[in-house]
């Protein structure tokens, strides 16, 4: 079976390897839904009203000014000096797009027209820095930053904002599309960019599973955690470990390096969670995964800042999170706390003043 024309990736479908795909697949999918009816059963949270906060609002819009600088600084290295940018400051993407995030979720909360203009620009001139180098971390920025805006007006979503919605997602999805094939210098033809729509990413990510499926059924390649270790200890900034003098286990979003397709990328979630408990680590997976996200669906219901912020930062961890595993979404939590040391920074400023 051929699963990417470009690419040249195929594999022989046979039998047993269709039952252990709809095995690995019927298990993940259990596992969410044992964990969605379980949400059911818990009482419902309920939202209250003139709830004191620690911090003010002076306090986030102080820390959003130093965001707000953050993100200029790379979007204009960026659109200067793309070559120095990306060899200067490698792997601090995610940190300019949690930083726009940031001051997003503070527009949100404190909506102004000025502050969604800022917001709004901030989002446009990355999308516009990060296509003009080949990179598609703008796409899960513009995801956050939709849902953001229909959690804070869901109140007011109706049909035809689910049409406008939908098409803009479809647009998303084709400029990624063509972004990708633009970086791998594949010719914009009406077949190839067919192929890319068809057979990409979406199918790509199957064939380390596959491989897996096909070599490791028998569990001797279990890892028993060891990766879920190694994204734990590499959550600490990168200056840390070099300071200490240690390598750092995992440098990238990447927590599979252990399965790396050249020009593809990483490994499906299930597939790390099959890499190291096997099965039950499948199910384990989509249960623990759809509590999570439940849980922070029903936290965030409060028009509050620090939800609001929590809630885009997740949503723009979930398709880093489908493709490689937890590693980035523990990324986005490690900056929500250290947002939160730079918020009390800022309160304890405006006290000594």
């Amino acid at each position: 079976m051929i699963l990417w024309p470009i690419g040249g990736y195929e594999f022989y479908l046979d039998d047993p390897l269709v039952f252990r795909l709809a095995l690995v697949w019927f298990l993940g999918v259990t596992g969410a839904f044992v964990a969605y009816l379980f949400s059911l059963l818990m009482p419902a949270y309920k939202t209250t009203t003139g709830r004191t906060s620690f911090f003010s609002p002076m306090d986030f819009k102080l820390a959003g000014i130093l965001f707000f600088g953050v993100s200029i600084f790379f979007i204009l290295f960026r659109l200067l000096n793309s070559d120095a940018m990306l060899a200067t400051f490698a792997g601090v993407e995610s940190v300019v797009v949690f930083s726009i995030i940031m001051v997003s979720a503070l527009a949100l909360a404190y909506p102004s027209r000025s502050m969604f203009l800022i917001s709004a620009m901030l989002v446009i001139s990355y999308c516009v820095a990060n296509a003009m180098t080949g990179d598609r971390d703008f796409v899960v920025l513009v995801v956050a930053y939709i849902l953001g805006m229909m959690f804070r007006y869901r109140h007011l979503i109706e049909l035809k904002i689910l049409a406008i919605v939908t098409c803009l997602m479809l647009f998303l999805l084709a400029t990624g599309v063509i972004v990708s094939m633009s970086r791998m210098d594949v010719e914009l033809t009406s077949a190839n960019i067919a192929q890319y729509f068809l057979f990409n990413s979406w199918n790509a990510i199957i064939l380390p599973l596959v491989e897996q499926l096909t070599d490791f059924w028998g569990g001797e390649h279990l890892r028993y955690g060891q990766t879920y270790l190694d994204m734990f200890l590499s959550l600490a900034p990168s200056p840390i470990y070099s300071a200490l003098g240690v390598d750092k286990p995992i440098v990238v979003d990447n927590p599979a390096l252990w399965y790396y397709i050249t020009g593809l990328g990483g490994i499906h979630v299930a597939g790390v969670a099959f890499e190291n408990f096997g099965l039950l680590g499948v199910f384990l997976n989509g249960f623990i995964s759809i509590c999570f996200l439940r849980l922070i669906d029903a936290q965030c219901r409060n028009d509050d800042f620090l939800r609001f912020f929590l809630y885009m930062l997740c949503s723009a961890s979930v398709m880093h999170w489908v493709w490689y595993g937890e590693i980035y979404l523990l990324n986005a939590l490690v900056f929500y706390v250290m947002a939160l040391g730079l918020f009390l920074a800022m309160k304890l400023f405006r006290a000594v003043r």
